[in-house]
C-alpha cells in the first residue's frame, strides 16, 4: 500500500498553518481576529493598542517581470527602485521582539523579493532576533527560484512561500506573465519538487480571472497531484492601477457558486476592509503604507525613519482611517477610493 505524502512544512511548526488542511481554519481565525480588532477601534476611537499581527517589509523594490494583472510597469515610472538599508532593517525587527501579537513577517511588498540578493542575510537576521511563534513568508513568481537559490533560501529560516502561478497553458500563462519563461518557470517548480519541503510549506497561489478560467481546475488538480498545496483568490484592481482590469475580472455571475457566497459571507461578518486592522506595510525608504494595495502610495501613515511601529500602527492617521473603514466611508480615504479588494474578497 502506497504511504501517503506528507504536506510541505509538517516538520515546521510554526509553518503549521500552512499544513494540510489547516489554511482555511487560518483563513477564519485571522477573520475572528479582524473582527476583535474592530471591536477594539470602536471602543479606543480608532486605536488597536497592540502591534500589527502581520508586517510585511519591502526589503527591496522591483520585479523582473511585467504581469498584466500587476502595475509593476506603472510603478516602475512613478517611483525609483530603492533597497531598504541593513540600519533601518533591524531598527525595524529589533522593534518586534517581544511583541506576542506579532504572527509572521513578509519580506515582499509590491515586488519580487529574490532580486533582493541581500534576501537570505535578512532572514536569518530575523530568524535569529524574533520570538521563534513568527512565521517568516514570502511571495515570489517562481522565476528565480534557481536549482542554485532554492537550497539558500531553504536553509535561511524561511517558514512559508507563495508562489504564484497564473496560468497553466503555456500560452495563459505567457499572455499574463509579461517578460517572464514559462521553460524556466516549470523547470524551477519541477525541481522545488525534489526538494526536502519538510520545514517549508509552500503554496502555489492562483488568481481567479477570464483568462485561464476553464482551465484552473484542471491546473489546481495537477500541481496537487505533484505534491504542492493550491489557493485560489480572487483577482482586484490594485488600487485602481491595472489597466486592463477589466479584461481579466470574472463577472460576479460568472463565477463559481461557493466564491460567490463566500464573498457574499466575509463581507457580511466583517463589515469592512481587514487591513487596517491586520497588517503593516513599510516600503524600502522606511514609510509605511495604509496598505498592501495602495501602489500609487496615495496614503502614508508614517515614517519608521523617525517614528516606532507602535507609534504608526496607533497613531492619529491610522486611526481615522480605521474609523472611516467602520463607518462605511471607506471612499473617502484616496488609497482605498479605487480598490475593490473588499467588494472581490480578493485577500486572505
Amino acid at each position: 500500500m502506497a504511504t501517503k505524502k506528507k504536506p510541505s512544512g509538517w516538520a515546521n511548526p510554526r509553518a503549521k498553518p500552512f499544513v494540510g488542511g489547516r489554511y482555511r481554519w487560518t483563513q477564519l481565525l485571522e477573520l475572528y481576529g479582524v473582527k476583535v480588532g474592530q471591536r477594539r477601534a470602536r471602543r479606543h476611537e480608532g486605536s488597536l493598542l497592540d502591534f500589527p499581527p502581520i508586517l510585511q517589509i519591502q526589503t527591496k523594490s522591483g520585479c523582473n517581470g511585467e504581469c498584466v494583472i500587476c502595475p509593476q510597469r506603472k510603478i516602475r515610472e512613478m517611483f525609483p527602485e530603492a533597497s531598504m538599508s541593513d540600519d533601518l532593517f533591524r531598527r525595524i525587527l529589533d522593534q518586534c521582539l517581544g511583541e506576542r501579537n506579532l504572527h509572521g513577517v513578509g519580506f515582499v511588498l509590491q515586488n519580487e523579493p529574490l532580486t533582493d540578493p541581500t534576501l537570505f542575510e535578512k532572514i536569518r537576521y530575523f530568524r535569529d532576533h524574533v520570538p521563534s511563534s513568527a512565521m517568516a513568508f514570502i511571495v515570489t513568481n517562481g522565476t528565480l527560484l534557481t536549482p542554485e537559490v532554492v537550497p539558500v533560501l531553504m536553509d535561511s529560516g524561511l517558514d512559508a512561500m507563495h508562489i504564484t502561478c497564473n496560468g497553466f497553458a503555456r500560452e495563459d500563462w505567457e499572455a499574463i506573465n509579461r517578460g517572464k519563461s514559462w521553460d524556466v518557470f516549470r523547470a524551477n517548480l519541477e525541481n522545488f519538487l525534489r526538494q526536502d519541503l519538510s520545514r517549508v510549506a509552500v503554496m502555489l497561489s492562483f488568481v481567479r480571472n477570464n483568462l485561464y478560467r476553464d482551465e484552473l481546475k484542471k491546473a489546481v488538480r495537477y500541481w496537487r497531484s505533484r505534491g504542492f498545496r493550491c489557493f485560489i483568490h480572487g483577482i482586484n484592481n490594485r488600487g485602481g492601477m491595472v489597466d486592463e482590469y477589466e479584461k481579466f475580472a470574472r463577472p460576479i455571475d460568472r463565477e463559481p457558486a461557493f466564491p460567490r457566497l463566500r464573498k457574499i459571507l466575509v463581507r457580511k461578518i466583517l463589515g469592512c476592509c481587514p487591513y487596517p486592522f491586520l497588517q503593516m506595510s513599510v516600503l524600502a525608504d522606511g514609510r509605511a503604507l495604509v496598505c498592501t494595495h495602495d501602489w500609487s502610495r496615495k496614503q502614508i501613515i508614517g515614517d519608521l525613519n523617525h517614528q516606532s511601529i507602535r507609534e504608526v500602527w496607533n497613531g492619529p492617521v491610522m486611526r481615522g482611517i480605521r474609523r472611516k473603514h467602520l463607518a462605511g466611508r471607506a471612499k473617502e480615504i484616496p488609497s482605498c477610493e479605487y480598490c475593490d479588494v473588499f467588494e472581490n474578497v480578493a485577500f486572505g
